[in-house]
């Protein structure tokens, strides 16, 4: 029986298609302006992966000797990602994040936003997390290209027939062994059965999806005060990427009292 229930579903399928034994395919398959973002960070910032699924960004700044915390709302990715990587690991809401407010040097929300009942509140609440003078790596899912039209039509033939055991061989046949083969090949073999599905599930059969506009992102950076330090249009990715900046808290005048206890010493 195939859930479209969020937290059971990402239980079922917690997207594991990093080998966790060598830190270069990790490297890999991280963006580059990830990867980028990452390693301008100071080597003692504290960072929050929020939404972290199996480990993969974890086990990139886990190799660089970074203090990170993973959270994701699947149980089974927490425990992957804390088994491979040694770090801890939180199960937790992405709309209701169990840390205090400005507790992260650094948080990372890589393609996870996009998956709640409301991206806003979800960056919102990522954004009340860091510290002031913190930044924060955000990707979401682009309007644009051709993933919108493939969730939206195949997938919903996909996700329509997988609720019918009737129809989940066709589903196999007609769709997930041709999409194996694709990676198969243009992989050069390197791609397994089990990390194709996984990524089929992910682009087809993931129960919540929403397609985010530039301009979109950048209105809650404006409400929320958050400079964007640079964009990236994701050619030829499913996701664009923001890197952002929390202002410093500005620092206070002294006080009258303190002033004049200045000038008395």
């Amino acid at each position: 029986m195939e859930s479209t229930e969020p937290d059971t579903f990402y239980d079922q399928h917690p997207f594991d298609w990093v080998p966790p034994d060598s830190s270069e395919p990790i490297r890999a398959v991280l963006s580059a302006p990830l990867v980028e973002w990452i390693e301008s960070l100071a080597p003692t910032a504290l960072v929050l992966d929020i939404g972290c699924g199996p480990g993969r960004v974890l086990g990139f700044l886990a190799r660089r000797g970074m203090r990170c915390v993973g959270l994701d709302r699947s149980r089974v990715s927490v425990g992957l990602a804390a088994e491979r990587y040694h770090r801890p690991g939180v199960v937790g809401d992405n709309l209701h994040l169990p840390f205090a407010d400005a507790v992260a040097d650094a948080v990372i929300s890589d393609g996870v936003i996009h998956h709640t009942e409301d991206p806003q509140a979800a960056f919102v609440e990522n954004w009340r997390i860091l510290k002031p003078g913190g930044r924060m790596y955000l990707a979401v899912y682009k309007d644009s290209g051709r993933y919108p039209w493939l969730y939206r039509y195949p997938g919903a033939l996909i996700r329509a027939g997988l609720r019918h055991s009737w129809a989940r061989p066709l589903v196999a046949l007609l769709a997930r062994v041709p999409y194996f083969l694709v990676h198969f090949i243009r992989s050069r073999g390197r791609r397994t059965w089990g990390a194709a599905e996984n990524l089929f599930y992910d682009y087809f059969v993931t129960p919540q999806v929403a397609f985010l506009p530039r301009s979109v992102v950048e209105d809650w950076c404006t409400q929320q005060g958050a400079r964007v330090l640079s964009y990236d249009e994701g050619r030829g990715a499913n996701v664009h990427s923001f890197c952002l900046a929390k202002e410093p808290s500005p620092k206070m005048p002294p006080s009258r009292d303190a002033v004049l206890a200045a000038e008395e010493r």
